[in-house]
């Protein structure tokens, strides 16, 4: 959480002796990244919304005053105290001023298990991408909820997003997110802690040479070493890293008719697969030097915040590798001869 002397410069009216919810307010402001959603008569306020945690913020007995456009920029923001409501936030976009009376704000946070969500936009080195954005999911969980809302293996692995070779990874289209997670010496350190872990030396020569020289050219050339074979014990070895640290969180509950729906979805890909002579239990099966990685694409708890088309699914990761180059889940994927990867939508 911020300082109050940077906060109220994003919000003015903010109090230093108001609860979190108004900091948290205050903080959506000075990100630029503020929004009300409308569900009948509640207004919520989302703060950060991903795979790992979701979080939002809700108004006690709402009334808005004047058109609220969410797709307009908002000028500049106010708070202040009301004669008949508790409070009133006053936006400011463009000609148009709304102003959003309530009696309280409260706060609504749940973490949830984020390991077997993937997302695969981007083509090629997919195994790479879904861990950038797993790590950066975990650095925006750290940023936001603070490390008290992390356990002691996510406030390790998040400073790797700010590995840009590693991030250079992203599955998100045209974005290498270099704003959001900018390239930091915690990032060089980690990566080089990693390597060590694993004895990739050959790795950590080309990580000195960044560190001395952490120019994009050399950026570049290590992100594609991280695409050699050579790394998929370095690969594995995170990956690994972030089952851990998501594996005690609960799964989403949607309710009892949807959580069923998704145990039957589970039940019959489980049995699909067997039937074809695989072995295992969702979600890792494996056939010879075939092996099979189910990753699900989960909507928010809180429908209203998640996107009108999105809805849960099942892709198939499916790696495969020669018998003489067969080293593990999704090592297919990697570059080299023998070695083939494909995402496969269910």
């Amino acid at each position: 959480m911020q300082a109050y002397k940077d906060l109220v410069k994003a919000l003015p009216g903010l109090k230093e002796d108001m609860p979190r919810a108004f900091y948290m307010l205050a903080e959506l402001f000075d990100y630029g990244s503020f929004d009300i959603c409308r569900s009948d008569d509640k207004y919520i306020i989302p703060y950060i919304m991903n795979d790992a945690v979701e979080c939002y913020l809700t108004l006690e007995n709402a009334v808005l005053k004047g058109d609220y456009h969410s797709e307009e920029e908002i000028i500049s923001a106010s708070l202040v105290l009301g004669s008949e409501k508790g409070y009133g936030l006053i936006l400011h976009q463009q000609d148009n001023v709304v102003t959003l009376w309530f009696d309280n704000l409260h706060v609504h946070e749940a973490c949830f298990k984020y390991h077997e969500i993937g997302h695969f936009w981007v083509k090629g080195q997919e195994q790479w991408r879904m861990l950038v954005y797993m790590v950066g999911t975990i650095a925006d969980k750290y940023m936001y909820m603070g490390k008290e809302y992390c356990n002691e293996t996510e406030c390790f692995i998040q400073s790797l997003i700010y590995f840009a070779p590693f991030r250079r990874w992203t599955p998100v289209p045209g974005d290498l997110m270099e704003y959001h997670f900018p390239a930091r010496i915690e990032g060089i350190d980690i990566m080089e802690e990693l390597c060590r872990a694993v004895s990739d030396t050959d790795y950590l020569k080309l990580i000195a040479r960044y560190r001395a020289n952490p120019c994009e050219k050399t950026e570049k050339l290590l992100s594609r070493h991280l695409a050699d074979a050579k790394r998929v014990p370095l690969y594995q070895y995170i990956y690994k890293l972030v089952i851990k640290a998501s594996k005690d969180y609960p799964e989403r509950n949607y309710g009892k008719q949807i959580n069923e729906r998704i145990k039957e979805k589970r039940k019959a890909l489980e049995q699909e697969l067997l039937q074809k002579g695989y072995c295992g239990k969702y979600p890792v099966f494996s056939k010879k030097n075939t092996t099979v990685r189910v990753m699900e694409e989960q909507p928010y708890v809180t429908a209203i915040l998640e996107w009108d088309d999105y809805k849960y699914k099942q892709q198939l990761m499916i790696s495969e590798c020669s018998a003489k180059k067969y080293d593990g889940v999704n090592a297919g994927f990697f570059k080299g001869i023998g070695r083939h990867g494909r995402i496969v939508q269910v």
